[in-house]
């Protein structure tokens, strides 16, 4: 861990909203910074999604990580066949693609994506271990996004990555501004030393 880090990806360079211009810039200079994980955000227009992926796409190359972010914009339906239509691009994840407390509804999504290679990333907005146990159980996400400062405090915290490593899905924590990510880091550590002790799909 000391001598490789640990894996983490940027959202700074494809928020909603930039030119195409500054999309381009942003994700070039994240690539020259080293970043090798790139996450847009999706949902406000489907031909601007196409249009911003395929940009993102073009600069980062087909090797790099991309991931979508739809911030539960969609109903169940809607999240399936728009992310369906952004399968093109390989993204590894669809991200709060709905409600985040219809469990139910993320099981449908990620079974309608399974074949398409996309997983369900969500938990950001999640408060207590008991609906992560019903995410899991219900193999409704593949990517677990636990919010260190939603929940309530460390044991809460490690219960809910215990039950990840039980159904073998990966913790990739929901981070962002300045004390969040001081925090995450720690769990994100704790994980690989204590827990899962993997980075496979970090």
């Amino acid at each position: 861990l000391m001598e490789s880090g640990f894996p983490a990806y940027t959202t700074s360079c494809a928020w909603l909203g930039y030119p195409d211009a500054e999309l381009r810039q942003r994700c070039t200079e994240a690539l020259q910074d080293g970043w090798t994980r790139f996450k847009v955000k999706v949902g406000s227009s489907l031909e601007d999604d196409e249009r911003r992926c395929h940009i993102i796409r073009d600069v980062i190359g087909p090797d790099r990580t991309l991931m979508l972010d739809a911030n539960q914009r969609w109903d169940v339906l809607e999240a399936v066949e728009w992310t369906q239509k952004l399968a093109r691009f390989w993204p590894l994840w669809i991200e709060e693609p709905t409600s985040p407390d219809d469990v139910l509804g993320h099981k449908y999504i990620s079974q309608a994506l399974s074949a398409l290679g996309i997983g369900v990333a969500t938990g950001e907005q999640c408060q207590n271990r008991v609906v992560f146990k019903q995410l899991l159980q219900a193999k409704a996400l593949q990517f677990c996004q636990v919010d260190t400062c939603r929940l309530g405090g460390i044991p809460e915290i490690l219960a809910v990555l215990l039950m990840a490593c039980k159904f073998q899905v990966p913790v990739c924590p929901h981070a962002g501004g300045v004390g969040l990510c001081e925090l995450a880091q720690h769990i994100s550590m704790f994980d690989f030393l204590s827990v899962s002790t993997s980075l496979e799909n970090r």
